[in-house]
């Protein structure tokens, strides 16, 4: 599994801070015989096994896909005549990502090899947790990404206060929606039917009787709302449809403003929109990323109560020295507790040994004082 696309940092990054201490036991496994030498050898790119009956088994590759996980090398290993393997680690992790041996023993139980792997599994899933926490306690999205058709209300200024930031780029403003076409189900003996636009789908549901069906279109895949429009009616399922606009042999079908399930039947229909007027008049206040805070200005004002649908880019593009150290750092605190348990809070070894409990009034938000500090650089601008 990848790593989020918006995380904060790299797993080389963390590995690179952990150290040797990112290290897991993988498996375990040794030969059952007593005849000779048996060994076991990783490198960067292979398994090898050698026995002295039956001498050398071809290498298993890590970038194989028969062997690319941990569950398929132990069950490949345990194929083996006279090898035994036993799965310590998550099976889905990745064996390229086993520690490099060099050559062992591994002849009898009593001599049984437990193989190591870089802590990479573990930690792609903290650093994705740990950029979720982050960007709650701060309220916003950091890292670069876009965003369509957010609606928002007008409030009589010359000012629109976009809700994530730095903006470093606005593709569209547009104002108000407008219907673009209805649509109705003649079905009379259905129990109900349904009309459902989503982010990337309309999904059309007659629950019972002849036409019973539940279908999802991809607006992708029709280039224009013409082309929906007919695929609707290609499902033959009771659905009519009717244009109300003049661009929809024009329109992408992607444009299709979300809406919530409706009801419709042979009398009551739905109404499906896009967003009405394009904009141009508007410009981005201090669109520098270090200072932008996602304003737009226009000559005239933002009308009060008046919809307003804006696509852009927000987000770092480069993360922050500062806020990717924060990151590490959570990464880490959370790794250091899966391997001393989440009871314990420190430890001390020497001429007494020592320790102390976890405390969760320690956290605010699950996060430490040091981690709060240096978020607080980056929390949702309060104006």
């Amino acid at each position: 599994m990848a790593l989020w696309t918006y995380s904060l940092t790299s797993v080389a990054e963390v590995l690179a801070y952990l150290g040797e201490h990112a290290q897991r036991d993988a498996f375990s496994l040794y030969f059952t015989g007593t005849s000779g030498t048996n060994t076991v050898t990783v490198n960067d790119a292979t398994l090898a096994l050698v026995d002295a009956d039956n001498g050398v088994t071809p290498p298993f590759t890590f970038a194989n896909a028969s062997y690319d996980t941990l569950t398929e090398l132990v069950a490949a290993i345990n194929v083996v005549a006279g090898w035994v393997a036993e799965l310590i680690y998550h099976g889905s992790a990745n064996t390229a990502d086993m520690i490099t041996t060099g050559t062992l023993d591994a002849e009898a139980v009593g001599n049984k090899q437990t193989l190591k792997i870089k802590d990479v599994y573990l930690i792609e899933r903290l650093i994705d947790r740990a950029t979720d926490l982050i960007e709650r306690y701060c309220g916003r999205k950091l890292a670069s990404r876009a965003y369509s058709r957010e609606i928002y209300y007008g409030s009589g200024s010359t000012k629109l206060l976009l809700e994530q930031y730095p903006v470093t780029e606005v593709t569209r403003l547009s104002s108000g929606r407008s219907n673009s076409f209805s649509i109705l189900n003649t079905s009379t003996d259905a129990n109900y039917c349904t009309v459902e636009v989503t982010s990337t789908a309309m999904r059309l549901i007659v629950d019972g009787g002849t036409n019973d069906d539940d279908s999802s279109l991809t607006l992708a895949d029709y280039a224009t709302i013409d082309l929906l429009i007919a695929a609707i009616a290609a499902l033959a399922k009771g659905w009519s449809c009717t244009t109300m606009a003049t661009d929809t042999g024009t329109r992408d079908a992607s444009e299709l403003l979300i809406r919530p399930s409706m009801f419709v039947g042979p009398t009551t229909q739905a109404y499906i929109e896009t967003v009405d007027d394009d904009l141009t008049e508007y410009r981005l206040l201090e669109p520098n990323e270090s200072r932008n805070y996602g304003a737009l200005k226009r000559p005239s004002s933002f009308s009060p109560n008046t919809e307003y649908f804006v696509d852009y880019v927000a987000g770092f593009t480069s993360i922050p020295y500062a806020l990717e150290q924060a990151c590490i750092e959570l990464v880490k605190y959370k790794y250091d507790l899966s391997k001393r348990g989440s009871g314990l809070k420190s430890e001390k070894i020497g001429n007494v040994y020592a320790y102390e409990n976890f405390n969760i009034a320690d956290l605010k938000n699950g996060l430490s004082p040091e981690l709060v500090a240096e978020l607080d650089l980056f929390r949702r601008r309060d104006f």
